[in-house]
């Protein structure tokens, strides 16, 4: 327990860290399983003790994580080609064009708000660049995002750190149980917002559809 609890302070400690968060953030966005806000979280609040340096380490976060957001929606623009295929199929037209709009609309606001939403990230990242949104746009709203992302989980970091000086460790977990915690109120405000937004017109929609001609002739 000693020896891993040394490495780790001896990675978060050491200069690479800031090229290991890059890494990590950049990563994070087409395989999220990489835990990059855990990673940052864990170098902040080893950064109440002055290193590594919590500008560093937002920095670091923001660059790689705009970084490997634009692979994804490059990645995105590729399969865009099977997306118009498919909604040539009546069944997809209309999914694909409000898909369209909404990108159209609120596709920045998408960028920023779906990078603190679990699995958020890779979807709306992935997803504006299957939905044509403008590159000079995306990086416009994802470097806000980037920049949000990255002073929120450094701060959280910060005030684990604080509030556990001299025991890394509890002010590590402390972070990360903060982190969770507000994702998971984020998640069940989105499911609120996304159940009353899906109301009686998507029922009536939902009757509609099930008409066929027969019965429109009767």
């Amino acid at each position: 327990m000693d020896f891993a609890f040394e490495a780790l302070t001896s990675t978060l400690t050491s200069p690479w860290v800031y090229a290991l968060i890059a890494l990590a953030a950049a990563l994070d966005s087409l395989l999220p399983i990489v835990p990059s806000e855990t990673l940052l979280i864990s170098a902040a609040t080893f950064a109440t003790a002055g290193v590594p340096h919590p500008l560093g380490l937002i920095a670091a976060a923001t660059l790689g994580a705009l970084v490997g957001d634009l692979a994804a929606h490059l990645v995105g623009r590729s399969g865009s080609r099977r997306l118009h295929r498919w909604s040539a199929l009546p069944r997809w037209q209309r999914l694909f064009a409000s898909a369209q709009e909404m990108c159209a609309r609120r596709g920045g606001s998408m960028l920023i708000v779906g990078r603190f939403v679990p699995g958020g990230r890779t979807a709306t990242t992935i997803g504006s660049g299957m939905l044509g949104f403008r590159i000079r746009d995306f990086l416009l709203f994802d470097g806000i995002g980037s920049l949000a992302w990255a002073v929120y989980s450094t701060g959280i970091g910060l005030l684990g750190g604080k509030l556990f000086e001299g025991q890394p460790v509890l002010g590590v977990l402390t972070g990360i149980g903060v982190a969770l915690a507000v994702s998971a109120v984020i998640e069940i405000l989105r499911r609120i917002i996304a159940a009353r937004s899906s109301g009686p017109a998507d029922t009536l929609d939902e009757a509609d559809s099930t008409h066929t001609p027969a019965d429109v002739t009767r």
